[in-house]
């Protein structure tokens, strides 16, 4: 199966919109908390088979990490289970805009 990929700057357009979604962050805890998206539920990359009860199936999950190679297999993995994943581009790492929140 396929699945999107977005930009950070789509991501934002879709968070000013209100658009019914769920964006995940698949970093550490410890990364989490120094700074992600507003709104974003941590789930870590070698978690999400733990966590696949929590995962709504009819709203795009958003999907993203440090620098885009776990959000692309964690993508992959969760479209082929029929899930409607969306891939974030080359992750937050240098991402300093308005939905930035730090614990």
């Amino acid at each position: 199966m396929s699945f999107p990929t977005i930009t950070l700057n789509e991501l934002e357009y879709y968070l000013d919109q209100g658009r019914d979604m769920m964006v995940i962050d698949l970093r550490n805890r410890s990364s989490y908390q120094m700074g992600h998206i507003k709104g974003a539920v941590n789930i870590p990359f070698n978690e999400i088979d733990d966590n696949l009860d929590c995962l709504p199936k009819d709203k795009d999950l958003i999907l993203y990490c440090s620098r885009g190679g776990q959000s692309l297999r964690a993508s992959r993995y969760l479209s082929e289970m029929g899930y409607q994943a969306v891939n974030v581009a080359n992750g937050i790492t240098y991402y300093r805009g308005k939905y930035l929140e730090r614990m």
